[in-house]
C-alpha cells in the first residue's frame, strides 16, 4: 500500500527493502498457515470435501502458470507433460492443491539453474505425478527424516534457505487424507525426483 502511494518516485533501495518487506511477510504468513494446518490435521479437525476433479486442469496448470514466473526469475526451465489422458480424480481440492504447492514451490526454491520438469501418468488406474529438479539434491543420510515436522537439512544460522520445516510433513498428512502416496528419489549436487501416487481408482474412492 506504502509504495503503491509513492508511485514511481521511489529509488532502487527503497524498491529493494519494500520486496524484502514483502517477501519476509508471504513467510510469515505460510509459517503461521502451516502450523494452523499441522495443529488441525494432528487433532483430526480438518473436515475432507471430497468431489470430482481433473488433476491437470483444476490444479496442476494453474499451478504452472503461477510458478512460471518465478522459475524464470531464476532461469529455470519449468515444463508439464501430461501423459495419462484423463487426469480425473476424486480428492479434497485443498490439500491436493497445499501439496503440489508446497512441492512446486521447494523445487523452484532449491534448484539455483537448470529444468524442473512435471510429468502425469496413468498406471493400472492409478495417477502418478512427477516432479523432476536439477536442484541441490538431498543426502542420503537425511532422506528417512524427510518428511518428519520440523526438520531441515540445513539447521541452525548457517542454512542457506528459509522454511519452516513443515511442507513436506503437510505433504504426507495430505496424502494420506487422499488415499496417495509419496515416494523420493535424490542425489546430492545432481536433484530430485518426487513421485506422487494416487492409489485407489475413483470407484472405491466413491463408495469410501
Amino acid at each position: 500500500l506504502i509504495k503503491s502511494d509513492l508511485g514511481d518516485n521511489t529509488s532502487e533501495d527503497i524498491n529493494s527493502s519494500f520486496e524484502m518487506i514483502d517477501n519476509g511477510s508471504r513467510r510469515l504468513i505460510r509459517t503461521i498457515d502451516s502450523i494452523i494446518n499441522m495443529s488441525q490435521l494432528q487433532a483430526g479437525a480438518y473436515e475432507l470435501k471430497m468431489e470430482l476433479l481433473s488433476l491437470v486442469d483444476n490444479i496442476l496448470n494453474p499451478l504452472y502458470k503461477e510458478f512460471k514466473r518465478a522459475a524464470n526469475q531464476k532461469h529455470i526451465d519449468l515444463t508439464i507433460n501430461n501423459m495419462a489422458g484423463s487426469t480425473n480424480l476424486v480428492a479434497d481440492e485443498y490439500t491436493i492443491t497445499q501439496l503440489f504447492i508446497n512441492l512446486i514451490d521447494n523445487a523452484i526454491k532449491y534448484t539455483k539453474a537448470g529444468s524442473i520438469t512435471i510429468n502425469i501418468d496413468s498406471v493400472d488406474g492409478r495417477l502418478i505425478v512427477k516432479i523432476i529438479d536439477t536442484g541441490i539434491g538431498i543426502s542420503s543420510e537425511f532422506l528417512p527424516t524427510l518428511f518428519d515436522p520440523f526438520l531441515q537439512e540445513e539447521m541452525g544460522y548457517t542454512r542457506s534457505y528459509e522454511g519452516n520445516g513443515l511442507g513436506l510433513a503437510l505433504v504426507k498428512k495430505y496424502l494420506e487424507l487422499n488415499n496417495g502416496t509419496i515416494e523420493v528419489e535424490s542425489k546430492k549436487g545432481v536433484g530430485s525426483t518426487f513421485t506422487v501416487t494416487f492409489l485407489k481408482p475413483q470407484s472405491e474412492l466413491l463408495t469410501n
